[in-house]
């Protein structure tokens, strides 16, 4: 009787205008269903930031429906400070709401509950939905949080270099420091992504890396390299990447042709000199000697302004900086070449070896004596060239040493000087041309007046072919004692 009632009464509104229509339509459908328990609303394929940004244009809004209810949903956005007029902006019907979403797969987990996708533009909005069925409507509910949708990614970074401002000209410092600037209109900037490489269409990855507008780059190579940097802001997206080229030089100079006269040296007759050229100009070169048993130095040398490829040298002559003359024993030498941006190179040597041992022959006395500084090793006689084949007089060095050793001719059998092959056990050569202080088995007799008869060397009295002959004890310990560069002195 009562639904009959109210065909009547609609039917006599209409007959009278439609009065009784509009009032009941103004009014809207009857609020009989409870209000949603929950709103959740997600972004499509990202998340929302901390701070409510997202960079989807689409959400996907569900409502929590109480148990027993099969409903729909609607939604209201509007602009944030904008109020509600509790009119839908999105409707999604009972009959829909299952499987509605896109993707599917994130409204697959409540089915029963209704799910509609909303798409808005740029801007800051709140929400507020309602359920529906065909018994009437539920109560609005807001959604308590901002949904901030931004697409727009920030502007490329302007970049400029405090260290190397200009792109085009090489600079010469290790340090490179970097500040940039950018801008977003939407969400605004959360922070940046740099890198610095050599590739000049490389690009600053999707990191977040800092959060100021600077940095600074240390401990470079020389070469060019590529600064790249890119924005983030506050939804998510990654603005276009920014390059900026720098190109440095900090290659120190070099040494090239190095050479040294000696290793083993005795700085009374001799100076320890090392010739070397520059690869690169520099203001200032460095070579100091140190002791190798404690590092200590002990004499330092400073060259200024050496052009590139031009060569110079420095002799040691074995005595420190006070004029003093410097331990026997080992020393170090190291050379640092300085250009005018302040970078250098080290190169070192070890194991050159200051000997005041010498051996000093006398041909007129016919004897030989060893000196370990001023201090006499031993004393022998000796016996050296006859007239027609002297010995040389002058400083020599030991060559080399060989133990044993076989003496063959340089001269033919036809020659008076020829001799058979001869063997010794210690040989120590001391001038090119085969001058050697040796022993000589098949001589009984050194002194003065071995050397003295012309003939074929040889015999006891006939001398040597221009060798220092010394007993075989006296070879035997003069061999265990010298060294390659040990001082030779024939005096007169």
């Amino acid at each position: 009787m009562r639904y009959s009632f109210i065909g009547l009464a609609t039917l006599i509104a209409l007959t009278v205008g439609g009065i009784l229509v509009y009032r009941e339509i103004t009014a809207g459908p009857p609020v009989v269903l409870p209000a949603p328990t929950q709103i959740r609303v997600s972004p499509v394929g990202t998340a929302f930031s901390p701070d409510g940004w997202t960079s989807s244009r689409t959400l996907m809004l569900n409502a929590a429906v109480p148990a027993g209810i099969k409903a729909g949903l609607d939604v209201e956005a509007r602009p944030e400070g904008q109020a509600f007029s509790d009119t839908p902006t999105a409707t999604e019907s009972a009959a829909q709401a299952v499987g509605s979403c896109s993707p599917p797969a994130q409204c697959l987990a409540l089915p029963r509950d209704p799910t509609i996708a909303v798409r808005l533009p740029d801007g800051e909005y709140h929400l507020q939905a309602r359920l529906h069925n065909g018994r009437g409507v539920s109560p609005w509910m807001a959604y308590k949080r901002v949904v901030r949708i931004d697409t727009v990614p920030p502007a490329a970074p302007r970049v400029s270099s405090s260290t190397n401002p200009d792109p085009k000209k090489i600079y010469h410092g290790s340090a490179l420091a970097f500040a940039w600037q950018s801008s977003d209109a939407g969400s605004g900037i959360a922070g940046y992504s740099y890198r610095l490489d050599t590739d000049p269409k490389g690009s600053a990855r999707e990191e977040l890396r800092i959060g100021g507008t600077s940095v600074k780059l240390v401990g470079l190579d020389t070469g060019t390299y590529y600064f790249h940097v890119r924005a983030l802001d506050r939804a998510g997206n990654w603005g276009p990447n920014s390059t900026f080229p720098v190109r440095i030089d900090v290659t120190p100079p070099g040494l090239a042709h190095v050479n040294f006269n000696l290793f083993q040296f005795d700085p009374q007759f001799d100076a320890l000199r090392v010739s070397f050229a520059v690869t690169r100009a520099a203001t200032t070169v460095r070579m100091g000697v140190y002791r190798q048993s404690d590092q200590q130095l002990v004499r330092l040398y400073k060259l200024t302004h050496l052009t590139k490829g031009q060569t110079t040298s420095v002799a040691w002559d074995g005595k420190d900086a006070l004029g003093r003359p410097a331990q026997a024993g080992s020393y170090e030498i190291y050379i640092r070449a300085i250009d005018r941006f302040g970078h250098s190179s080290v190169t070192g040597w070890r194991d050159f070896v200051v000997d005041y041992r010498r051996i000093v022959v006398s041909l007129s006395q016919q004897k030989l004596v060893a000196y370990d500084g001023n201090r006499v090793l031993l004393t022998s006689l000796v016996t050296t060239g006859n007239r027609a084949l002297p010995t040389p007089k002058g400083t020599f060095r030991i060559l080399a040493k060989f133990s044993p050793f076989t003496f063959r001719s340089p001269w033919p059998k036809s020659s008076p000087y020829y001799y058979p092959p001869s063997k010794v056990q210690y040989a120590m050569l001391f001038q090119a041309g085969g001058y050697f202080v040796h022993d000589a088995p098949w001589r009984s007799a050194f002194g003065p007046g071995t050397n003295s008869q012309l003939g074929t060397p040889g015999s006891n009295y006939t001398g040597t072919h221009g060798c220092v002959n010394v007993p075989p004890d006296v070879a035997q310990r003069l061999f265990a004692w010298t060294h390659v560069g040990t001082v030779v002195q024939v005096v007169a």
